[in-house]
């Protein structure tokens, strides 16, 4: 069996339980641990590519797994809420449990290429092609590739659509539910923040565009005016991440007869999962 070994509180945390709360606690692992079985075959790539390694007694990559198992949760409400077929539901859910088993080595091309988007570029195509030398579907290649400032040109195509297909829906999902996934941890309700109503999409941009390390894939957006206004590839980032959440929403409205709010939808997955747990 291959399966994320995460840490004693297992993906999306919480401490000082309370009875009830430790109840709800067990329940959450059984949960994630019969997810992690049900994704047994993407998980054993996370286990060929070095994440659940210790070093000194510690797994310093493991917390990908975690993440991975987290989004794979996530796509799966969507996915029923958006009523698409069997096999792109299964498809998406593979896509999420894939989608970072590259991370350690990506940051090692990334960082030997001082973080600039052709190392990301090098490091996505390595990724790529292991994952078709795996035997995965070329679907769920894609899907897993729907992720970061590397799809954004795709999401703005897909976003033109009239009728996006089946698949074309797979990678919004996997796009923004990577969008404001931030590790394994549950998400905060969307909230006022300088006059301005945000969501963890926002604030999990935010903090990428702080970071030193990124300057350079932020700026390239802009110096080789790859999007609207001269944006920087985080501003791109935000902007279209909230139209995909916003297509999202109005999809989800046509299926469901709901008004949903796009802002909130991410407090509305992890509401859904929350259900699931309970009645496992």
């Amino acid at each position: 069996m291959y399966s994320p070994k995460y840490n004693q509180e297992g993906p999306m945390k919480q401490t000082s339980l309370s009875s009830q709360e430790e109840l709800f606690d067990n329940q959450k692992k059984r949960y994630f641990t019969n997810l992690s079985i049900q994704m047994r075959d993407a998980f054993k790539l996370h286990r060929n590519a070095g994440l659940w390694e210790r070093v000194n007694g510690k797994r310093d990559w493991g917390n990908v797994s975690e993440h991975c198992l987290v989004e794979t949760a996530r796509v799966e409400i969507l996915a029923a809420w958006l009523r698409l077929d069997e096999q792109m539901k299964s498809h998406l859910k593979t896509a999420a449990a894939l989608h970072d088993f590259f991370k350690k080595r990506e940051k090692e091309i990334a960082a030997s290429e001082e973080y600039s988007w052709h190392g990301f570029e090098k490091a996505e195509a390595e990724s790529e092609r292991l994952l078709k030398e795996a035997g995965f579907d070329k679907s769920i290649v894609r899907i897993a590739g729907s992720v970061g400032h590397s799809s954004l040109l795709d999401m703005q195509k897909i976003m033109a659509q009239a009728r996006p297909s089946g698949e074309d829906i797979a990678c919004m999902i996997m796009h923004y539910v990577d969008d404001y996934t931030s590790g394994s941890v549950w998400v905060k309700p969307a909230e006022m923040s300088n006059g301005e109503n945000i969501n963890d999409l926002d604030k999990r941009i935010a903090s990428a565009e702080q970071n030193q390390r990124y300057t350079k894939i932020n700026l390239y957006g802009k110096e080789n005016n790859l999007f609207e206004k001269g944006e920087t590839t985080y501003q791109a980032q935000r902007r279209i991440g909230h139209l995909v959440e916003s297509k999202l929403a109005k999809l989800m409205s046509a299926t469901t007869g709901k008004t949903i709010a796009p802002l909130d939808l991410p407090e509305l997955i992890d509401n859904a999962i929350r259900e699931k747990i309970t009645s496992n």
